[in-house]
C-alpha cells in the first residue's frame, strides 16, 4: 500500500520474498579469512610456507548420482544372483550318463581315467584301456540334486561297474593276420615250443634249431577280453591242418591198408587217387603214390648238426716191376682203412628231410696205402 492507503497496481505487485525491480543487490557478507598470528607468518616467511589453496567441493548433477544408483542396483542384482546360482559342484558323466556330483575341483577328467585304468589293471593283471569318454561338467547344486552329491569312495566302485574295456593282449598273426590270441607275450612263446616240440627229436646232445617256414609273427595290442584263449586250445588252433595232395614213395614192407592207414584213408580212397594200382591192391618198392596228407597250419622247420664218423677208404698204389713176368702181382704192403668226423646240417620240414649239408671234414685216423707189385716182363 502507498501512503494513501491505495493498493498497489497489479503489474507492480512483487512476490513475498523477491527482489524489487530496479532494486540494487543487497551485499552479502563475506567469511573473512582468519588472520595468522605474527608469530606464526613470521614461522611461515622464515620457512617458505604458502597457504594451502583448498578446492572447492563439487556436488555432482542429479543426472550423474542417478546413473550411479542404477548402476550399484544392477551390481547388486548380479551379484545375488550369481551367489544363488553358482556352480558349486561337477558332475561326472561316462558317455551320456550321469554317474554323480562331486565337490572336489582337484579331480580332472585324466586323474580319474588313470585311477580307473590303474585299478582295473590290478584286477586284470594285464594293461586295459578305456571304452568310453569321460567328462566332467560345472553344475549348481540345488536342493533337488543334493541326493546326487557323493565322494570318491562311492563314485569310484560305480564307474568301474559302468566302463568297458579293451585287454592288452598277445595276437599270433600268419602273413599279417590274426590266427589265434593269448595272454602275453610269454604264453605266446610257450605255445610255439609246443608246437615245435612234436618236430624236435629226442635226445638232450643233439643240436637242433627250430624255426616256422610261414611268416608268424607276435603283434600286443589291445582286444575284448572274450577272445583270448587259453595256452591249450592256441596250440590245437595251430595244430590244425587241411588235407592235401602229397607223393609217397613205397618203402619195404609197406601194404595198401598200411599206407591207407598212415594217413588216415581208405583203401578206396587210397586206390581211387593212383587208378594204376591193380584191383588187388598190389604196391611194390619204389612206386609213387599219391595220397592226402594233412598240411598243418604251421610248417615246423628243424636244423640239426650231427656228428658222424666215417670209413676214410685206403689208396691203392700200383708198382711195376720189369724183372717180373706179366700177370706177377704180390702185395707187398698191406693198406689200412683210416676214419674221418664228418659234420652235417639236415634240414627237416615237419619231419620231411628236405636238405643234407656237409658243413666239416676232420680225419681222425690216416689211411694207409696199399702197395701192390705188378710184373711187366
Amino acid at each position: 500500500m502507498d501512503t494513501k492507503g491505495n493498493f498497489p497496481k497489479r503489474e507492480e505487485r512483487v512476490p513475498y520474498g523477491r527482489a524489487i525491480p530496479n532494486e540494487p543487490p543487497k551485499k552479502t557478507k563475506q567469511k573473512s579469512k582468519k588472520k595468522l598470528s605474527p608469530y606464526r607468518q613470521k614461522y611461515n616467511a622464515q620457512h617458505n610456507i604458502k597457504p594451502v589453496k583448498r578446492k572447492k567441493y563439487r556436488k555432482m548433477p542429479a543426472k550423474n548420482r542417478r546413473l550411479l544408483t542404477l548402476i550399484i542396483g544392477i551390481l547388486a542384482v548380479v551379484l545375488f544372483l550369481l551367489v544363488l546360482f553358482r556352480q558349486n559342484g561337477r558332475e561326472v558323466f561316462v558317455g551320456e550318463t550321469s554317474m554323480g556330483i562331486i565337490k572336489d575341483k582337484s579331480v580332472t577328467v585324466e586323474s580319474l581315467t588313470e585311477l580307473l585304468t590303474t585299478q582295473l589293471t590290478q584286477e586284470v593283471g594285464a594293461n586295459v584301456k578305456i571304452n568310453e569318454t569321460l567328462e566332467i561338467k560345472p553344475v549348481h547344486i540345488s536342493k533337488s540334486r543334493q541326493k546326487d552329491v557323493c565322494k570318491m569312495d562311492y563314485l569310484t566302485p560305480q564307474l568301474r561297474q559302468k566302463v568297458t574295456y579293451f585287454v592288452e593282449a598277445a595276437a599270433i598273426t600268419l602273413d599279417g593276420k590274426d590266427i589265434v590270441i593269448v595272454a602275453n607275450q610269454a604264453t605266446a612263446d610257450e605255445v610255439f615250443q609246443e608246437v615245435q616240440a612234436e618236430y624236435i627229436p629226442e635226445g638232450e646232445d643233439r643240436q637242433v634249431e627250430t624255426s616256422f617256414v610261414e611268416n608268424v609273427q607276435v603283434e600286443m595290442k589291445y582286444v575284448d577280453p572274450s577272445v583270448i584263449v587259453a595256452k591249450e586250445n592256441a596250440v590245437q588252433e595251430l595244430q590244425k591242418g587241411t588235407k592235401v595232395e602229397k607223393k609217397y614213395t613205397v618203402q619195404s614192407g609197406d601194404a595198401l591198408y598200411k599206407i591207407a592207414s598212415k594217413f588216415g584213408m581208405t583203401q578206396d580212397e587210397l586206390k581211387a587217387l593212383n587208378p594204376n594200382v591193380s584191383a588187388k591192391g598190389n604196391v611194390y618198392v619204389g612206386q609213387e603214390l599219391t595220397v592226402m596228407a594233412d598240411q598243418p597250419m604251421l610248417s615246423v622247420k628243424t636244423v640239426e648238426t650231427i656228428v658222424l664218423t666215417e670209413v676214410q677208404e685206403k689208396q691203392t698204389v700200383y708198382q711195376q716191376d720189369s724183372t717180373k713176368n706179366k700177370g706177377y702181382q704180390k702185395v707187398t704192403e698191406t693198406g689200412k682203412d683210416g676214419q674221418k668226423e664228418v659234420t652235417k646240417k639236415l634240414t627237416y620240414i615237419n619231419n620231411e628231410l628236405t636238405n643234407e649239408e656237409v658243413t666239416n671234414e676232420k680225419i681222425t685216423l690216416e689211411p694207409i696205402d696199399e702197395v701192390i707189385v705188378q710184373g711187366t716182363k
